[in-house]
C-alpha cells in the first residue's frame, strides 16, 4: 500500500504551481482570508512568495528551501507562510513587485516579501540560496532578519512601509491639456533603439536579449509612417536573427523566453502562451508588410506548436525549461546523437546547417541554431541545393520524432483568460494573413471556450483549470478578449464576434474606468481591497494593459460608429500623458495607440 505524502493547504488547489509545494513541509497557505485573519490574530508577519510553474529560479528556491525540513521549521515558526501563481494573480504580483523594487531597486522571481499582519511590505528580495551563495545571504538568516525587524523595530517597519506606500501612490498630476497625438515621441525612441542597437547581432544592448515584439511592432509601425530605412534594418535583422538563433526551437516551433547572451543563442528554456501569440502576431504583421518569406515560416511553425503542445480547446499557459529538474534537457543534443541518427554524411550537413559540435554550446551539448545557409553548404560540400533541402528537412523530422520519445518539460495547463486573448488574435490574424482554414478553426475553438467556460453572463472570469473556473478577471483579461473577438471578426465577418465584443467593452468600462484621473484600475470595483490599486502603464513582457484596451475600444469604436469607445480610448492616453511624455520607450504600447490615432480605419458594420 502505497504511503501518502503529508500536505499543506495547497493541496486543494487547482494551480500546477501552487501543486508543485503541496507537499513542502512548509505549513503554505494560498492567499484567502483564513491566513490574513490568522497573522492579524497571532500578530504574525507574513512570507509572501509569489512565482510561476515555467520559472527556473523558482523551482531552485522551492527544492533548496522549501523542502528543506530544518529551513520550513523555522519558517513555520517565525511566519505565516502564503503561496501565490503570479499568473492566477497579477494583481498581487504587481503590488507587491513594485513594493519590492522600492524597497530594493530591483525585482524578479521568485519573488520573496515580508509583509506585517496588515499586509504592509517591508522587507524582502527575490530568491535568497540555503546558505550564503553567488553574493546573496542565506535564507535562514533572511528570515531571522525579517522576524527580528518586526518584533523589536517596529516603529522602523511603520516607517518602512510608508516610504514604500508613498513610492507606489505617487501625488496626483493633471493631465496635459495641449497634449497632441503626434509621432513625435514615437520618433524619439525610435531614435534611443538606434543608439542601443546591436549592429551585429540584432536586438538592443550587449548582455540578455527579450523578445519585446511590442519595441518591434514599433520599429514595423515607424517605418511604414515615415519609410525609415534604419527601422526597417533595426527590425529585419533582429527579427531574422531570433529566428536563426536558439531562442527559437529549431525542431518543434515555439520561442523561449528570452536569450541569455547577446547573440541569441542559448535561451531560457521556458516557453510561455503569451510570448509566442505575440512573436506570431508581429511575424505575420511584418509578413504583410514586406513579404518576405521567413515571416511567414516562424509565425506557421508557432501555430503548429501550440495546436500540438498547448491546446486543449482553450490554449495552456506554459511549458517548464526543466526536465527533471535539469534546466534545457528536452531541447539539446549531443553530436554523437546526431551522428547515430542521421548517418554519418547526412549528420555532417546537418550539424553545418544547426551548428553542431562535439564540443557544444550548452555544456557539452548543443542548442540548436541556424549556423551556415543552405547555399554555402552546398558550395562547400559539393551538394546541390535541393539534396541539402532534403537532407535538412528529414533531419529535423527524424531529430523531432526522437525528441518526442524523451520526457518532456513540464506543461502548466491553467487556461488564462488574457493570454488566450492574444491566442486568440494570433491565430485570427494567421487567417487573415495565411489564408489556413486550421487557424480561423483554432481562433474560433479558443474564443468559444473563453465564452463558454470563462464568460459566466455577466463578468468574466481569469483561469479555468481541471473543470473549475476562477478569480475575477483582471482589465488585461478583458482587453486582451476584446481585441481577440474583435481580430475573429476581421477574420470571418460573423456578427457575433462584435455583439459579443460590445459586452465585453460595456463590462470593461463599467468595472474599471477611473472616474476621477481617467484611464483603467488593474482590477474591478468588485475586486478586494489591497494596499493600494494599481493602475499601469508601462509595459511589461505584454504591452500594458491600459494601452492594449485603449486600441482596442479605439478599433471597436471605428467599426461600431459609438462614440463611447473612441472617447474612451483616447481620454484612456490622456491619462498617461505625463508619464509617456517621460518615458516613452518605457510606453510603447501606447506609442502604438498614437500611431493608429495618426491613421484610423473608416469600416463600420
Amino acid at each position: 500500500m502505497p504511503i501518502s505524502k503529508p500536505s499543506n493547504r495547497l493541496i486543494t488547489e487547482t494551480s500546477p504551481y501552487l501543486l508543485q509545494h503541496a507537499h513542502n513541509p512548509v505549513n503554505w497557505y494560498p492567499w484567502c482570508k483564513e491566513a490574513l485573519d490568522r497573522a492579524l490574530k497571532e500578530d504574525k508577519p507574513v512570507f509572501l512568495s509569489i512565482g510561476y510553474s515555467a520559472c527556473h529560479w523558482c523551482h531552485v528556491m522551492a527544492h533548496e528551501s522549501f523542502e528543506n525540513v530544518d529551513i520550513a521549521r523555522l519558517m513555520n515558526e517565525l511566519f505565516i507562510n502564503i503561496k501565490v501563481d503570479r499568473e492566477e494573480r497579477p494583481d498581487l504580483d504587481a503590488v507587491y513587485m513594485q513594493s519590492i523594487i522600492a524597497l530594493t531597486g530591483h525585482g524578479g522571481w521568485p519573488l520573496s516579501v515580508f509583509l506585517t499582519p496588515l499586509l504592509g511590505p517591508y522587507f524582502g528580495g527575490t530568491y535568497f540560496p540555503p546558505a550564503l551563495k553567488y553574493n546573496r545571504p542565506g535564507f535562514p538568516q533572511i528570515l531571522k532578519q525579517a522576524h527580528d525587524l518586526y518584533r523589536n523595530q517596529k516603529d522602523h517597519v511603520g516607517s518602512r512601509v510608508e516610504n514604500v506606500l508613498q513610492r507606489l501612490t505617487p501625488a496626483r498630476e493633471e493631465t496635459m491639456r495641449t497634449f497632441l497625438f503626434t509621432g513625435r515621441m514615437a520618433d524619439e525612441s525610435v531614435a534611443v533603439l538606434a543608439e542601443k542597437f546591436d549592429e551585429t547581432y540584432g536586438g538592443f544592448g550587449s548582455g540578455m536579449k527579450f523578445p519585446d515584439p511590442v519595441t518591434y511592432t514599433l520599429l514595423l509601425k515607424h517605418w511604414l509612417r515615415t519609410g525609415s530605412s534604419q527601422s526597417l534594418e533595426m527590425l529585419d535583422k533582429s527579427l531574422t536573427r531570433m529566428a536563426q538563433g536558439g531562442m527559437f526551437d529549431q525542431i518543434g516551433g515555439g520561442f523561449h523566453r528570452y536569450s541569455t547572451d547577446s547573440h541569441w543563442l542559448v535561451p531560457h528554456f521556458e516557453k510561455m502562451l503569451c510570448d509566442n501569440a505575440l512573436m506570431a502576431k508581429l511575424y505575420l504583421d511584418v509578413f504583410q508588410a514586406t513579404k518576405q518569406e521567413i515571416y511567414k515560416t516562424v509565425p506557421r511553425e508557432i501555430f503548429n506548436y501550440v495546436l500540438r503542445e498547448m491546446s486543449s480547446g482553450g490554449f495552456y499557459s506554459s511549458q517548464s525549461a526543466d526536465t527533471d529538474g535539469e534546466e534545457g534537457r528536452f531541447y539539446v543534443w549531443e553530436l554523437k546523437e546526431v551522428l547515430d541518427l542521421l548517418g554519418p554524411r547526412n549528420a555532417g550537413v546537418f550539424a553545418r546547417a544547426y551548428g553542431i559540435s562535439s564540443t557544444g554550446n550548452w555544456g557539452q551539448k548543443n542548442v540548436l541554431h541556424i549556423r551556415e545557409s543552405m547555399e554555402k553548404i552546398s558550395d562547400a560540400e559539393n551538394i546541390p541545393i535541393f539534396e541539402v533541402n532534403h537532407i535538412i528537412q528529414s533531419g529535423k523530422k527524424i531529430l523531432f520524432e526522437r525528441r518526442e520519445k524523451r520526457k518532456k518539460p513540464d506543461r502548466d495547463e491553467k487556461i488564462i483568460s488574457s493570454w488566450n486573448g492574444f491566442m486568440i488574435t494570433a491565430f485570427a490574424t494567421g487567417y487573415s494573413v495565411l489564408r489556413d482554414k486550421t487557424f480561423l478553426g483554432a481562433a474560433t475553438q479558443g474564443a468559444e471556450f473563453i465564452w463558454s467556460h470563462l464568460w459566466n453572463g455577466n463578468r468574466l472570469l481569469r483561469v479555468y483549470k481541471d473543470g473549475q473556473a476562477k478569480i475575477d478577471g483582471f482589465l488585461d483579461d478583458y482587453a486582451a478578449l476584446l481585441e481577440g473577438f474583435i481580430a475573429l471578426y476581421e477574420a470571418g465577418f460573423e456578427l457575433v464576434w462584435i455583439e459579443r465584443a460590445v459586452l465585453v467593452a460595456d463590462k470593461l468600462i463599467e468595472l474599471f474606468w477611473d472616474e476621477r484621473d481617467g484611464g483603467f484600475y488593474m482590477t474591478g470595483d468588485h475586486h478586494e481591497g489591497l494596499i493600494y490599486r494599481p493602475k499601469q502603464g508601462e509595459d511589461e513582457a505584454a504591452p500594458s494593459s491600459n494601452a492594449v484596451a485603449a486600441l482596442a475600444l479605439l478599433r471597436l469604436g471605428h467599426l461600431t460608429g459609438k462614440k463611447e469607445y473612441l472617447r474612451k480610448g483616447e481620454d484612456t492616453v490622456r491619462a498617461f500623458d505625463r508619464q509617456i511624455e517621460k518615458h516613452p520607450h518605457a510606453h510603447t504600447g501606447f506609442l502604438l495607440v498614437i500611431e493608429f490615432l495618426l491613421k484610423p480605419p473608416t469600416e463600420i458594420v
